[in-house]
């Protein structure tokens, strides 16, 4: 049975229904009106406030179980573009596989990846990207992503795999656009394309539709590249590792239909999807981590 088949059974294996859509709970809808008042009264001065939080990630508390993994790890500090990143590093020899989180999340999401590739020979490096887990800064994109993976390679390279989440992935793709290397590739979730992002966050912010093209264009100043120059969507033709996608139809946070979109303009990819797993469950689900993790290693 190949790889693919493979996660297709998993992925099976949990099928149902398309989640009904979740209603705002009621403080969220308060905030939603705050912002579509402010966005309509006052468009640039709402853009300022919402560019500071969009880039802002809150810092998650690592569960009991991520925890217990990072402990095991060598916690190893770097300096880069001014912030301490923090990498995680689990055994001393065999093939290198980088485990990459996504907005909002650490290196302790990515911990259920650990044993399972120990347990193939591989060693194992993860990171606390800027603003997040226990690295430095307050704001973050892929801009800032990026040099993290880059700098991975440099300290700790070269690789044999990667396994991206959510806007992990989104750099990585990024980072081998700029020369980063890897043997394959996995990509949980990945954020595609951008508009959809910006979509998503207009509509839980209960924006007018023109406050975000002033959001995104003081964004852009501040980060000194345009987003399109930094699309997955965009670079995937140019790509050559070997990318297994696994992303879930139901996905609220990060549209299956864009996963399909990296799918076809990247050479060779191929994309498995899952059922009632959302955004984050491949992080954790014991059968598809199996999976993803002998791909990764193989």
């Amino acid at each position: 049975m190949t790889t693919e088949n493979k996660l297709s059974a998993v992925a099976a294996a949990d099928t149902g229904a398309a989640r009904k859509p979740r209603k705002k709970p009621f403080l969220a809808s308060a905030i939603g009106a705050v912002f579509g008042f402010a966005g309509t009264v006052a468009p640039g001065a709402t853009a300022k406030v919402v560019q500071k939080l969009l880039f802002t990630p809150t810092r998650l508390k690592p569960s009991e179980p991520g925890r217990s993994v990072l402990a095991q790890a060598r916690a190893e500090p770097h300096e880069i573009d001014g912030q301490t990143v923090y990498y995680y590093v689990w055994g001393d020899s065999g093939p290198r596989v980088l485990l990459v989180h996504g907005w909002g999340g650490d290196a302790a999401q990515m911990t259920a990846y650990v044993e399972p590739l120990r347990q193939r020979g591989c060693q194992v490096v993860a990171i606390d990207m800027p603003a997040h887990g226990r690295s430095t800064g307050k704001q973050a994109s892929v801009r800032h992503f990026e040099p993290c993976v880059a700098h991975a390679a440099q300290a700790y390279g070269p690789f044999h795999g990667v396994i991206a989440h959510s806007l992990g992935a989104a750099a990585v793709t990024f980072a081998l656009s700029r020369g980063f290397t890897v043997e394959r590739a996995v990509f949980l979730g990945p954020v595609s394309r951008y508009d959809s992002v910006w979509e998503y966050s207009r509509r839980m912010m209960n924006l007018p539709p023109k406050v975000m093209p002033l959001v995104l264009k003081r964004a852009q100043d501040w980060l000194g590249i345009t987003f399109p120059e930094m699309e997955p969507a965009r670079l995937a033709p140019s790509m050559t590792t070997p990318l297994l996608i696994v992303h879930d139809r139901a996905d609220r946070e990060s549209p299956y239909e864009d996963a399909a979109v990296l799918a076809q303009a990247w050479p060779g990819a191929e994309l498995v999807a899952t059922e009632k797993m959302g955004h984050t469950r491949a992080l954790r689900d014991p059968a598809l981590v199996a999976q993803v993790a002998a791909f990764a290693a193989q």
